[in-house]
């Protein structure tokens, strides 16, 4: 009877923080251990969704504020000069470009954690590879990328594509003018345990304070404010390494720079001593 009260009122009441109380190792009371597991899972689900929701609606305001004050500006475009004129537009198509980015990411956020792509064996090394030659083209960088041990693993290559796109993008974002490589290592496990992705870059390098929120959603630190992005870029690095059992990781870079990753499998998140 416990479980069907219990489930009872989950219909009624739609509430899935309640605890099963259960006894007992029997069918029942494993059968009750799993129902609130269950309950529990899907409670943190809904969270995690009310919370994403709640955050994009507070970074989409900023935007849509500043599109709707230049769309106004649009209809006396004729009584300004042209240089005002072309910085108008140059905004609008800014804003507009910031707003396609956000929304994508948004969507893989929300597509990764639906878990919806199946997972296959794939090479890591290979997948960084490809995200290597696309950089490459787009940016006109040297990236290079190092590969040791056996770098293949059951994992969703979409998910760990993004993610190894996110992290090599946001090396060239915040290296620009550098000149040195930006540089991929994927390193197998020497024994049983997680692959390693790490991006090496020599740009300004990250303070303590960023460092422990650099995967937040949302969060730029106060130096990244004027660049292009949404501040989703790692948060979605993170939520790819958690569903693949592993965990990011970011230090700072010895000799300047910053090394910023994830570990697929072994749920252990990395350091600078670990390198």
């Amino acid at each position: 009877m416990v479980l069907t009260d219990a489930a009872e009122d989950v219909a009624r009441t739609r509430r899935l923080g309640i605890q099963v109380p259960v006894a007992g190792h029997d069918e029942v009371g494993r059968l009750g251990r799993a129902f609130d597991r269950m309950l529990g899972r899907l409670a943190q689900s809904e969270e995690d969704q009310r919370r994403l929701v709640q955050d994009a609606g507070h970074e989409l305001r900023t935007p849509l504020t500043s599109l709707r004050t230049n769309i106004s500006m649009l209809r006396r475009i004729d009584e300004l000069p042209p240089e005002t004129r072309e910085e108008l537009v140059a905004d609008l198509g800014q804003e507009a470009r910031e707003l396609t980015d956000l929304v994508n990411e948004l969507v893989d956020l929300a597509a990764g954690q639906s878990d919806t792509e199946p997972p296959r064996r794939v090479d890591v090394a290979d997948l960084a590879e490809e995200v290597a030659g696309l950089a490459r083209r787009r940016s006109g960088r040297r990236i290079t990328l190092r590969a040791s041990g056996d770098t293949t693993t059951d994992g969703r290559p979409g998910m760990l594509t993004r993610a190894l796109s996110n992290l090599v993008e946001n090396a060239v974002k915040f290296d620009e003018r550098g000149t040195a490589p930006v540089e991929i290592v994927v390193a197998g496990p020497a024994r049983p345990g997680a692959i390693r992705v790490e991006v090496l870059d020599r740009g300004p390098g990250i303070t303590d304070h960023d460092l422990a929120r650099v995967f937040d959603r949302f969060y730029r630190a106060a130096d990244a404010r004027s660049l292009p992005g949404s501040g989703l870029g790692l948060s979605i690095v993170r939520e790819v390494a958690l569903a693949h059992g592993g965990a990011p990781f970011a230090f700072r870079r010895d000799g300047g720079g910053t090394v910023i990753g994830f570990t697929v499998g072994g749920g252990t998140e990395g350091g600078q001593d670990e390198g």
